[in-house]
């Protein structure tokens, strides 16, 4: 976080994606929805962070201006943000609840399946695709979770995620404002950004294997020592995201160190 003092105020101007407000999150998302040059951009956004006056902004010297503006430029990057700012929705008179920072109570098939949604809305541009990633995060609160809360380990306070109920609440989902739905595609962005630097041999084997979903799998099935019945498969799916990470960069782990051996021993 970097202070600034304007008028003998000082005010805080965030350095990384994770210091942003929900305030700042929401409008840098209703920035990138406009058509803005990248000095526009990051002028806006320099306004709205510092939250001053327009009279005291235009007092800010020209070169002062570029150097907090130049601090922005991580808003143009690569998107780091794992933690969620939107905890809560509301669609209507309903409201749903959205995964935890870094999404650690997730499970692994709630994660291929909001894969899946991203991957389709990148190749169409079919919006529908874009609310069902955000009804596959967000579900409804479990019955009495103030009170099961104390006798659980599992502290994801989102109901279990079913297919049935996905697509009726994906079109209430529809309904929410664009800037919210964008605000939460890139917490899940940031999300998938962060894993490759965490399980680096899980994203080795995967692009090696080329198309998403057979690259998942493959991974899978390897996970569940080569079994394909659907009591195996579910078990996979149903764990904790971060546990089935861990198993399967593991495996990959030893794959890659078999392949070497290989290599070597073929070099000789």
């Amino acid at each position: 976080m970097n202070i600034v003092e304007i008028d003998h105020i000082r005010r805080s101007l965030p350095s990384q994606w994770n210091e942003l407000s929900r305030r700042q999150l929401l409008y840098v998302s209703k920035l990138f929805g406009a058509k803005l040059t990248l000095v526009e951009f990051r002028v806006k956004a320099l306004f709205v962070f510092l939250s001053i006056k327009r009279k005291s902004f235009k007092r800010i010297a020209p070169e002062d201006a570029f150097t907090l503006c130049e601090s922005l430029d991580f808003l143009n990057k690569e998107v780091t943000l794992t933690r969620n700012l939107l905890p809560a929705i509301k669609a209507g008179l309903r409201k749903y609840h959205g995964p935890a920072d870094a999404m650690v109570y997730c499970t692994f098939g709630e994660f291929t399946l909001a894969c899946s949604a991203l991957d389709e809305f990148q190749k169409t541009g079919e919006e529908k695709y874009f609310d069902e990633l955000v009804a596959i995060l967000y579900r409804p609160k479990k019955i009495f979770w103030s009170i099961r809360k104390y006798f659980t380990d599992n502290q994801d306070s989102r109901s279990k995620f079913m297919n049935r109920t996905m697509k009726k609440r994906s079109g209430k989902i529809a309904r929410i404002n664009h800037c919210v739905k964008y605000s939460i595609y890139l917490f899940f962005n940031g999300v998938l950004n962060s894993l490759p630097a965490l399980y680096p041999y899980v994203y080795h084997e995967k692009n090696e294997a080329g198309d998403q979903d057979n690259g998942w799998a493959s991974l899978i099935i390897s996970l569940a020592d080569g079994k394909t019945d659907d009591t195996s498969l579910e078990t996979i799916m149903n764990s904790n995201l971060y546990n089935v990470f861990i198993g399967l960069n593991k495996k990959a782990k030893e794959y890659h160190e078999y392949m070497s051996k290989i290599e070597s021993y073929d070099r000789h």
